[in-house]
């Protein structure tokens, strides 16, 4: 795989992590068919078979867009990409498996920080408490959790979150 594969599959796969929240099982086996560019989601298979839709932001569909032309120009050249029924692949297989995909990411890592998908995941469920102004339920069902007590356990604010706040109260 050359550097420009490489980094292009690499930037869109964590792009698809932060901005669409999926598991990295279920990022190993987004297939081409559950993307619909045109109504703006993806279709995610997760744990226990459960299907879920995720909208595609502006943002993120730009990404894909970028990634499924240059995907395309790579299947002109290397047949196991034209065969593959996978967004991602890797140098050797039509799939890209999530041990792989662990590995390119904690690649990333700083000396002094490991990164692992999950912090991706857990970016993406932060980000979107935020922005439905705490509505657990629907980041539940964005990130297709079956327990909103899993959901809840990123509701903890940081101390930094509870002194903004706390500085926010009006004066009387």
């Amino acid at each position: 795989m050359n550097p420009e594969e490489k980094y292009r599959r690499d930037r869109a796969i964590i792009y698809v992590l932060t901005y669409a929240g999926l598991r990295v099982d279920e990022l190993s086996n987004l297939k081409l068919t559950d993307i619909d560019l045109d109504l703006k989601r993806i279709r995610i298979v997760g744990k226990g078979m459960k299907v879920r839709t995720v909208p595609i932001s502006n943002t993120l569909l730009a990404e894909i867009h970028d990634w499924l032309a240059f995907r395309a120009e790579m299947a002109n050249q290397k047949p196991q990409v034209e065969d593959s029924p996978y967004v991602f692949y890797s140098q050797r297989s039509p799939k890209f498996t999530v041990r792989g995909i662990q590995t390119m990411i904690e690649n990333y890592s700083l000396p002094n920080k490991r990164l692992a998908p999950h912090m991706f995941r857990h970016t993406f469920c932060k980000w979107m408490l935020k922005a439905t102004n705490n509505d657990i339920e629907k980041v539940r069902r964005l990130a297709g959790h079956s327990n909103i007590a899993t959901t809840s356990r990123y509701l903890k604010d940081s101390y930094s979150d509870l002194a903004d706040a706390v500085d926010a109260l009006p004066n009387f």
